[in-house]
């Protein structure tokens, strides 16, 4: 997720500011062109961080604008573009709730690792994250300690987007940072997954609901599984994944998710609880000519 350093300076005006604030006062202020300004409050609104009150503008009233009012009067005199601005809300997320090495973040963010040396930093400069060392390697973490406030402001931001990219009529299941997965009775202009892409494998179902992720793209067999998995609450539904793991297993055996150690216990003859006993998958993996 990219903020401008003018997004940043807006918002950090409005929340300071005792009344919503006139869009010429923010252009005056920040010495920037109306038409400027205007794309900067549309994107920000698109974040769900401010929304506009007739003429004037104000935060929303959403859980991210109220995070970030929170981490403005928390840290008043730290420049919030040097936390923010550019992609660094991407590091952020991957280092609120664990330690990552500047490796790590270049691999799940595509960011240069020139550039997210920069950002660490940046963050390290304000006390906004801590480094430990680990033989050779260095690991980073938000500094909760100092910063309590960064894990609530990320966390409820990439929820507030996940749930824009969601259609009004469908239910986010979860969000994966960069994609979304939800269902829907409706059928939607998303890329289908999880059970709803079982019929391209060989397992039809009768589905009542519609399983989608966005953006849109192509999708490999470990993505749909992992995505039923995550969207297995229910006793059929973690039928149906074990199905379709005895189907492909040759394709889904190095798949990392916390349901394959039942699901393989399951396979061993363990009774887990909510999930179906080896008898129920071997009633149903015949209709399918699926072998144990």
């Amino acid at each position: 997720m990219h903020f401008s350093e003018s997004e940043i300076e807006v918002l950090v005006l409005v929340a300071g500011s005792e009344h919503a604030q006139h869009p010429g006062d923010l252009s005056r202020a920040l010495n920037l062109r109306p038409e400027t300004l205007s794309r900067v409050i549309t994107s920000l609104a698109d974040k769900g961080l401010l929304e506009r009150e007739g003429k004037e503008i104000a935060l929303a009233g959403t859980p991210a604008a109220e995070w970030f009012k929170k981490l403005y009067f928390a840290h008043r005199a730290s420049p919030l573009p040097l936390l923010l601005a550019d992609r660094k809300v991407d590091v952020l997320s991957r280092i609120e709730s664990a330690q990552k090495s500047a490796e790590d973040l270049e691999k799940e963010t595509g960011i240069p690792k020139k550039t997210i040396y920069r950002y660490l930093k940046d963050f390290l400069r304000l006390g906004a994250v801590k480094r430990s060392r680990k033989g050779r390697t260095y690991l980073y973490s938000v500094n909760s300690r100092l910063w309590p406030e960064i894990t609530g402001f990320v966390s409820s931001l990439l929820e507030t987007m996940a749930l824009s990219m969601v259609p009004r009529e469908a239910l986010l299941i979860k969000n994966y940072r960069d994609s979304v997965l939800f269902k829907s009775i409706r059928e939607q202009d998303a890329t289908p997954t999880a059970f709803s892409a079982y019929e391209d494998y060989g397992i039809e179902l009768g589905l009542r609901d519609n399983y989608y992720t966005l953006p849109k793209r192509e999708l490999s067999i470990q993505e749909v599984f992992v995505h039923s998995l995550d969207s297995a609450g229910e006793f059929q539904q973690k039928l149906f994944c074990i199905l379709f793991y005895l189907k492909n297993k040759d394709k889904l055996q190095d798949v990392d998710h916390p349901m394959m150690a039942d699901i393989k216990a399951v396979l061993q003859g363990e009774k887990i609880k909510d999930y179906p006993s080896l008898e129920d998958i071997e009633d149903r993996a015949d209709l399918y000519e699926i072998e144990i």
